[in-house]
Protein backbone atom coordinates (compact mmCIF):
# COMPACT_ATOMS: atom_id res chain seq x y z
CA UNK A 1 0.00 0.00 0.00
CA UNK A 2 1.36 3.18 -1.24
CA UNK A 3 1.94 6.85 1.37
CA UNK A 4 3.16 9.82 1.39
CA UNK A 5 2.93 9.37 5.25
CA UNK A 6 6.06 9.95 7.35
CA UNK A 7 8.18 7.28 7.97
CA UNK A 8 7.28 5.07 4.66
CA UNK A 9 10.14 3.67 3.06
CA UNK A 10 10.06 2.87 -0.44
CA UNK A 11 12.03 0.33 -0.18
CA UNK A 12 10.59 -1.84 1.78
CA UNK A 13 6.79 -1.04 -0.86
CA UNK A 14 9.35 -1.83 -3.31
CA UNK A 15 10.11 -5.29 -1.92
CA UNK A 16 6.00 -6.05 -1.53
CA UNK A 17 5.30 -4.97 -5.03
CA UNK A 18 8.24 -4.77 -7.60
CA UNK A 19 6.27 -3.07 -10.52
CA UNK A 20 4.81 -0.19 -8.27
CA UNK A 21 7.98 0.84 -6.52
CA UNK A 22 9.94 1.39 -9.40
CA UNK A 23 7.76 4.12 -10.76
CA UNK A 24 7.52 5.59 -7.45
CA UNK A 25 11.07 5.30 -6.24
CA UNK A 26 11.90 6.47 -9.71
CA UNK A 27 9.72 9.52 -9.55
CA UNK A 28 11.46 10.85 -6.35
CA UNK A 29 12.31 14.60 -5.36
CA UNK A 30 9.89 15.47 -7.55
CA UNK A 31 6.90 13.61 -5.55
CA UNK A 32 8.29 15.78 -2.54
CA UNK A 33 6.27 19.11 -3.04
CA UNK A 34 7.55 22.69 -2.76
CA UNK A 35 11.28 23.51 -1.69
CA UNK A 36 11.53 26.40 0.32
CA UNK A 37 14.03 28.17 -1.96
CA UNK A 38 11.63 27.82 -4.79
CA UNK A 39 8.60 29.12 -3.00
CA UNK A 40 11.22 32.44 -1.36
CA UNK A 41 11.99 32.86 -5.39
CA UNK A 42 8.30 33.12 -5.79
CA UNK A 43 7.43 35.53 -3.00
CA UNK A 44 10.48 37.70 -4.49
CA UNK A 45 8.57 38.02 -7.19
CA UNK A 46 5.62 39.25 -5.83
CA UNK A 47 7.22 41.32 -4.10
CA UNK A 48 9.25 42.85 -7.10
CA UNK A 49 5.60 43.06 -8.82
CA UNK A 50 3.79 44.76 -6.49
CA UNK A 51 6.27 47.68 -5.54
CA UNK A 52 5.92 48.13 -9.27
CA UNK A 53 2.51 48.12 -9.84
CA UNK A 54 2.33 51.18 -6.70
CA UNK A 55 5.26 53.17 -8.25
CA UNK A 56 3.51 53.00 -11.48
CA UNK A 57 -0.21 54.59 -9.91
CA UNK A 58 0.77 58.15 -9.15
CA UNK A 59 -2.01 60.39 -7.77
CA UNK A 60 -4.12 62.00 -10.95
CA UNK A 61 -4.38 66.06 -10.90
CA UNK A 62 -8.01 65.53 -9.63
CA UNK A 63 -7.06 63.40 -6.78
CA UNK A 64 -4.40 65.94 -5.84
CA UNK A 65 -7.17 68.49 -5.70
CA UNK A 66 -9.72 66.16 -4.20
CA UNK A 67 -7.32 65.95 -0.95
CA UNK A 68 -6.43 69.45 -0.95
CA UNK A 69 -10.77 69.82 -0.75
CA UNK A 70 -11.31 67.16 2.13
CA UNK A 71 -8.41 69.22 3.92
CA UNK A 72 -9.71 72.93 3.66
CA UNK A 73 -13.20 72.04 4.05
CA UNK A 74 -13.63 70.83 7.84
CA UNK A 75 -10.84 73.52 8.06
CA UNK A 76 -13.35 76.34 7.09
CA UNK A 77 -16.12 74.76 9.26
CA UNK A 78 -13.90 75.33 12.54
CA UNK A 79 -13.28 78.92 11.49
CA UNK A 80 -17.26 79.21 11.00
CA UNK A 81 -18.10 78.13 14.60
CA UNK A 82 -15.29 79.95 15.89
CA UNK A 83 -17.05 82.85 14.02
CA UNK A 84 -20.30 82.51 15.90
CA UNK A 85 -19.25 81.41 18.95
CA UNK A 86 -17.03 84.75 19.55
CA UNK A 87 -19.60 86.90 17.79
CA UNK A 88 -16.45 87.69 15.18
CA UNK A 89 -16.60 88.71 11.86
CA UNK A 90 -13.95 85.84 10.07
CA UNK A 91 -13.09 86.11 6.40
CA UNK A 92 -11.02 83.77 5.07
CA UNK A 93 -8.31 85.29 2.58
CA UNK A 94 -6.51 82.53 -0.06
CA UNK A 95 -3.35 83.62 -0.79
CA UNK A 96 -1.16 82.00 -3.85
CA UNK A 97 0.89 79.53 -1.01
CA UNK A 98 -1.64 79.12 1.19
CA UNK A 99 -4.73 80.40 2.75
CA UNK A 100 -5.49 83.00 6.23
CA UNK A 101 -8.11 83.22 8.05
CA UNK A 102 -8.61 87.20 9.38
CA UNK A 103 -10.53 88.62 12.26
CA UNK A 104 -9.94 84.95 14.63
CA UNK A 105 -7.84 85.78 17.68
CA UNK A 106 -4.61 83.78 17.64
CA UNK A 107 -5.57 81.08 19.87
CA UNK A 108 -8.56 80.37 18.15
CA UNK A 109 -7.34 77.26 16.24
CA UNK A 110 -4.21 75.63 15.92
CA UNK A 111 -3.03 77.61 12.67
CA UNK A 112 -4.55 80.45 11.20
CA UNK A 113 -2.65 80.11 8.15
CA UNK A 114 -1.71 77.13 6.16
CA UNK A 115 -0.23 76.27 2.74
CA UNK A 116 -1.72 74.20 0.42
CA UNK A 117 -0.28 70.36 0.23
CA UNK A 118 0.62 71.17 -2.91
CA UNK A 119 1.99 73.70 -4.10
CA UNK A 120 0.56 74.23 -7.65
CA UNK A 121 -3.37 74.47 -6.14
CA UNK A 122 -4.45 77.81 -7.10
CA UNK A 123 -8.32 79.51 -5.81
CA UNK A 124 -10.50 81.13 -7.90
CA UNK A 125 -12.65 83.47 -5.58
CA UNK A 126 -12.70 84.08 -2.29
CA UNK A 127 -12.68 85.51 0.55
CA UNK A 128 -15.69 84.18 2.32
CA UNK A 129 -17.11 85.72 4.97
CA UNK A 130 -17.43 82.82 7.46
CA UNK A 131 -19.52 84.70 10.36
CA UNK A 132 -20.86 86.13 12.90
CA UNK A 133 -24.40 85.59 11.05
CA UNK A 134 -25.94 81.88 11.66
CA UNK A 135 -27.19 82.35 8.11
CA UNK A 136 -24.65 83.10 5.83
CA UNK A 137 -24.72 84.22 1.99
CA UNK A 138 -24.28 81.26 -0.74
CA UNK A 139 -20.61 81.04 -1.49
CA UNK A 140 -18.39 79.06 -3.44
CA UNK A 141 -14.68 78.63 -4.34
CA UNK A 142 -13.08 76.91 -7.06
CA UNK A 143 -9.97 75.21 -6.30
CA UNK A 144 -7.71 74.01 -9.75
CA UNK A 145 -3.86 73.25 -10.08
CA UNK A 146 -1.71 75.76 -11.79
CA UNK A 147 -1.24 74.61 -16.15
CA UNK A 148 -4.35 72.28 -15.72
CA UNK A 149 -7.46 75.01 -15.62
CA UNK A 150 -9.84 72.01 -16.87
CA UNK A 151 -9.37 70.18 -13.40
CA UNK A 152 -10.89 71.87 -10.35
CA UNK A 153 -12.73 71.20 -7.28
CA UNK A 154 -15.56 73.63 -5.76
CA UNK A 155 -16.13 74.10 -2.16
CA UNK A 156 -19.32 76.11 -1.29
CA UNK A 157 -22.28 76.38 1.10
CA UNK A 158 -25.55 77.53 0.91
CA UNK A 159 -25.40 79.72 3.55
CA UNK A 160 -26.93 77.43 6.26
CA UNK A 161 -25.60 74.07 5.11
CA UNK A 162 -21.78 73.22 6.27
CA UNK A 163 -19.19 73.99 3.35
CA UNK A 164 -18.84 71.37 1.45
CA UNK A 165 -17.54 69.39 -2.17
CA UNK A 166 -19.93 70.78 -4.86
CA UNK A 167 -20.51 68.76 -8.01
Amino acid sequence: MRTSAAGSDMRRLGAACPGRAQSAVARGPASRGVTLLELLVVVTLMAVASAGVVLALRDSPQHRLDREAQQLVPWLEAARTQARARGLVVRWIPAPNGHTLDGLPPDALPALTLRWSDPDTRVLGGPLVLGPEPLLPAQAVVLQLAGQPATQVRIGTDGVRPFQLLP
